[in-house]
């Protein structure tokens, strides 16, 4: 299906709830791929191979050049190199502290890409937004346990900040895809993943040579997890996501993308019986509150240029 005819079909925010869903689907298999054996960097390399090889057999089959001005493709490279730190942070965050918490504080992104792009772009922060930034401060304090008793172990502390450093890691992602994307002639949104796919692949197995060496292949069950992941999360989700957002309304698509750590925290909590305590689901709804303002606040001064 193409993108044309996808927006025929449905309306775009219809297409953007239903990427985000798939996308809330990512951490369950990041973590069964976990419960399973495979290391979080590896089911990182894995995902994002499986999801270049699918984007290059679709390039081939549609037509596309496989080419990209040198320009775009280096910050598709980028960001490629960027979302394997994305990755790398987020993986070990879902298997020590949970999907829903996890996905929650990888969404904080929504502020370091408002402020990266104050730096880069000169865009306005909006009061709205700094209070809403603010605010978060304190909702992500009482999401990770501050006031309910919770014991902060070394552990789960690195899980903490492996979250909180996936946002930022996700915010420059999206600053270098935003870059690539900006360039003239407008490239093809799936040639560019597929470069960062092949980029984060490559960035992973070099971690990976050094944390345990090349990695293995994994059994039947592995694998159809991982080509499971890499199509909800690396493909078809991300498509679905990036081919509709430039037509939907800013407050409207935050409040769509939310659907990722809500729908990330439910399924955690029924598929792994993951569960927050009355603090933290205060803190949980703080912070998704001001994701979504902080996103819809500014959302206008950073919609992508069309």
């Amino acid at each position: 299906m193409t993108t044309s005819s996808l927006h025929t079909r449905f309306s775009p925010v219809t297409v953007v709830a239903a990427g985000a869903t798939l996308l809330s689907l990512t951490p369950m298999f990041t973590k069964k791929l976990g419960l399973h054996g495979i290391g979080p960097t590896e089911i990182g390399f894995w995902r994002t191979l499986i999801g270049a090889l699918i984007f290059a057999l679709w390039i081939a089959v549609s037509g596309r050049s496989f080419l990209l001005p040198k320009r775009i493709a280096l910050w598709s490279l980028l960001g490629g190199v960027l979302f394997a730190g994305d990755l790398f942070n987020w993986h070990r965050s879902i298997l020590i502290v949970g999907s829903g918490m996890a996905t929650i504080l990888g969404n904080t992104q929504v502020f370091a890409t408002a402020i990266l792009s104050y730096f880069l772009f000169k865009e306005k922060l909006t009061l709205r937004f700094v209070i809403a930034a603010l605010l978060a401060v304190a909702g992500v304090a009482l999401l990770v346990g501050f006031g309910s008793g919770i014991a902060f172990s070394t552990e789960y502390l690195a899980g903490v900040i492996f979250g909180l450093l996936t946002g930022i890691f996700y915010a420059n992602y999206l600053i270098a895809l935003r870059k690539a994307g900006s360039r003239k002639p407008r490239p093809d949104f799936v040639v560019v993943m597929g470069y960062a796919s092949f980029a984060t692949a490559v960035t992973l197995a070099i971690i990976s040579l050094f944390e345990h060496g090349i990695p293995a292949l994994p059994d039947t069950y592995g694998l159809a997890l991982l080509v499971g992941l890499a199509l909800v999360g690396q493909v078809v989700g991300w498509w679905m996501i990036s081919s509709s957002l430039p037509h939907v309304r800013g407050a409207i698509s935050g409040l769509m993308l939310l659907i990722q750590p809500v729908g990330a925290t439910i399924i955690g909590a029924i598929v792994f019986g993951e569960s927050l305590r009355a603090l933290q689901i205060s803190g949980a709804i703080i912070t998704l509150v001001c994701i979504y303002v902080g996103s819809s606040g500014s959302a206008e001064s950073r919609r992508p240029a069309s």
